[in-house]
């Protein structure tokens, strides 16, 4: 990065890191989830299943163990009228305790159970509910396209919650589009778990937290943010103990991935019930007061692209989300509560004229996510860019769009 952009200040003067805390949930995907059921109705609750050998099997745990289908738990029609519920499809035998634990954290939702290992929950019978919660220890069924199902289910408005050894391609996991960046807000690099125990330490602010004073799991994936996936609390060790992906708009649900779990299978402690049954039904609102202005120049591949979501509101949190950019590298982050478009660098930096200013690495699939608060006393609009180190741009430097935000 050219010695321009180091000779600014380093600090955000009145911003602090954090994590976005609010709750709501969206009207319109909600809308499109009971449109979505009443259509699929008539084609839910009609799988196969396809039991394998039950041989003993190395599982997620480290246990060899075996298997028998002893049948889903499905209450058929108890989502007519629109009331839905929580699908409980671990790759795992059940656990009418958590369920119960579950339920009581979701208003009494009715949260029933499907096997996932000895077969796939349609997209037609996913939508009969108003979220999905699963997480891995034996294999699944059919890992891609119970992934892909429950991305359509996203899609449709539905809440997805995905839990433990999802990310642990290191032996079974989840599969399938909804891993993908544009839905699930993590991603695990090794491919690993910690396989130790650590403790909540905190740092969690959103209303999945509610009425959750300390969860422990001895099953923690290793965990880091992925597309536009925020964290939400971290154990002692300072691994991720949630993380989320609000639906952004139109009819998208939420997606939580949930790092731990409450299951008999698992070493845990904590009312993990009552997280998930949060994470399924509290809604993580991702309302935004910012508008794209444009002025973005290309680096190698293609322009960098910057979101801002968040109300602006005193005291609040938001985010600055940048996608697109180089890989691993050096990125200016620029902001001002004016703007003064300026050539440089053969594009143009519209922050200013006075700018505050702090570098930042990208992460190694050229993302970017911070959070912030903004100070009470603030009026006006908020303006910020990003300007990334990169080798393909014309001078070196590729910049974001810039961003606008309106403050209340």
């Amino acid at each position: 990065m050219s010695a321009w952009k180091r000779s600014v200040a380093t600090t955000l003067a009145g911003l602090s890191l954090a994590a976005y805390a609010a709750a709501g949930g969206s009207n319109e995907a909600q809308e499109s989830l009971l449109a979505a059921r009443a259509a699929a109705a008539p084609d839910a609750f009609q799988e196969t299943v396809d039991v394998p050998s039950s041989g003993p099997v190395l599982v997620n745990t480290g246990e060899v163990k075996s298997w028998t289908f002893e049948g889903h738990v499905l209450t058929v029609g108890a989502q007519e009228g629109g009331g839905g519920g929580i699908l409980y499809a671990p790759s795992e035998a059940d656990d009418p305790a958590y369920r119960a634990a579950i339920s009581a954290a979701a208003g009494g939702a009715t949260v029933d159970y499907f096997d996932a290992r000895a077969s796939t929950p349609s997209v037609a019978t996913m939508l009969q509910y108003d979220a999905v919660y699963s997480w891995t220890n034996f294999a699944y069924a059919d890992s891609v396209t119970f992934g892909d199902n429950l991305a359509a289910y996203n899609d449709a408005g539905g809440t997805v919650v995905l839990g433990v050894f999802c990310t642990f391609t290191s032996g079974n996991s989840m599969s399938g589009t909804i891993m993908t960046a544009g839905y699930c807000p993590v991603v695990s690099p090794l491919g690993s778990n910690h396989f130790t125990t650590s403790t909540y330490n905190g740092g969690g602010q959103t209303c999945i937290y509610g009425g959750v004073a300390s969860l422990s799991s001895g099953f923690r994936d290793i965990l880091t943010v992925q597309g536009t996936g925020i964290e939400d609390g971290f154990y002692a060790d300072g691994e991720i103990c949630h993380a989320y992906r609000g639906g952004t708009g139109g009819s998208q649900g939420d997606v939580v991935y949930s790092n731990g779990s409450g299951a008999v299978q698992l070493t845990s402690a904590g009312p993990w019930g009552t997280a998930v049954g949060n994470a399924a039904t509290c809604g993580i609102d991702v309302s935004s007061a910012w508008a794209d202005i444009g002025s973005s120049l290309p680096g190698a591949g293609g322009d960098p692209v910057l979101a801002g979501v968040g109300t602006l509101a005193a005291d609040t949190t938001n985010f600055l989300v940048l996608s697109n950019a180089a890989p691993s590298a050096l990125t200016a982050v620029f902001a001002s509560t004016s703007m003064s478009p300026q050539p440089v660098a053969g594009g143009t930096l519209v922050p200013g004229p006075t700018l505050v200013v702090r570098l930042f690495t990208t992460s190694a699939g050229g993302t970017l996510n911070l959070t912030f608060r903004p100070p009470a006393g603030l009026t006006g609009n908020l303006y910020a860019q990003m300007a990334v180190d990169d080798a393909g741009a014309v001078q070196g430097i590729a910049f974001s769009n810039a961003i606008e935000g309106t403050i209340p």
